[in-house]
């Protein structure tokens, strides 16, 4: 996930583009990271280091780490370390950002460290960021809303979307309001014990993403097929949630899913908005305290 909210970002911000970005995306994969890259991003060397130990690689057959060692510039343990993380996502979008030539390191930290102080982040905020776990990553995103049944839903739909919809998925930071008026959308309602509305809103591009990542076929256009499609999906996380909370004694319905090609008005106590992006595409992402509109 990573991969994914940072490539966007970059993209947004035009320091690549989105052909650059795909190109990233297509080789992350299969990418082999250089334990050298990954000193220096960790600070545990230098660039001159690493480049003076993979000049001895060529005029001698041994690893990287073992080289390193011997010249004191590590020490086993710190070896250890990198090699655990060879398979990180952040290192991998490094180092295929290196070798496509599209960013240096230095230009992947720099631009690391706006993307941290324009969303207020941590240390620690980024390092779970960098993890790409899930779990970490959406509690950054969330705005003040208090934990209980609202952030177990929100945990729920959005480990689904990663799931069972697409792992191509990014993310914005969520904002509360009282009223939201949407655009295309398929939404239900939770009633019982705890009453809430999921939905999911957009233009038709962003509706066309979830509808047929979900659904794993294409549709021409946003119409009941295609919006039944996410209101199934909405169905299935909503079933998650109420089968979980069962468990703890609370009792909670599922409402058929409610779906419009039109514009609905949105009320409720307390409306829980965030922006995702879903194979490139925005959609809102939205969870209301309170009874579905009519």
């Amino acid at each position: 996930m990573f991969t994914n909210i940072f490539g966007n970002y970059l993209v947004r911000k035009k320091i690549i583009t989105a052909d650059e970005f795909l190109s990233i995306k297509m080789d992350i994969d299969k990418t082999r990271v250089k334990l050298g890259l990954i000193a220096v991003s960790e600070k545990m060397m230098t660039e001159k280091q690493a480049d003076e130990i993979n000049l001895k690689q060529q005029i001698m057959d041994r690893k990287f780490g073992d080289i390193a060692v011997s010249m004191g510039y590590l020490s086993k343990m710190q070896v250890e370390r990198l090699l655990n993380l060879q398979g990180n996502e952040y290192m991998r979008f490094c180092q295929s950002a290196v070798d496509k030539e599209l960013m240096t390191l230095e230009q992947i930290e720099g631009a690391l460290d706006y993307y941290k102080k324009e969303n207020g982040f941590t240390f620690a905020d980024m390092e779970a960021i960098k993890s790409g776990d899930v779990d970490r990553i959406l509690p950054l995103f969330l705005p003040d809303v208090p934990s209980g049944p609202l952030t177990d839903l929100l945990a729920v739909t959005f480990r689904c979307i990663n799931r069972l919809a697409s792992d191509d998925i990014s993310i914005k930071r969520g904002y509360t309001t009282t009223s939201y008026r949407t655009g295309a959308v398929a939404m239900q309602e939770i009633v019982g014990d705890y009453n809430v509305v999921t939905a999911f809103s957009g233009d038709d591009k962003g509706i066309l993403a979830i509808a047929e990542a979900f659904a794993k076929q294409f549709f021409d256009e946003v119409d009941i097929n295609a919006l039944d499609s996410v209101g199934e999906f909405i169905n299935i996380s909503d079933g998650l949630f109420a089968t979980a909370k069962s468990q703890e004694g609370m009792e909670l319905n599922l409402m058929p899913p409610k779906l419009s090609k039109d514009p609905v008005e949105i009320s409720g106590s307390k409306i829980v908005v965030i922006p995702i992006f879903i194979n490139q595409q925005p959609l809102d992402w939205i969870v209301s305290l309170g009874k579905a509109p009519e």
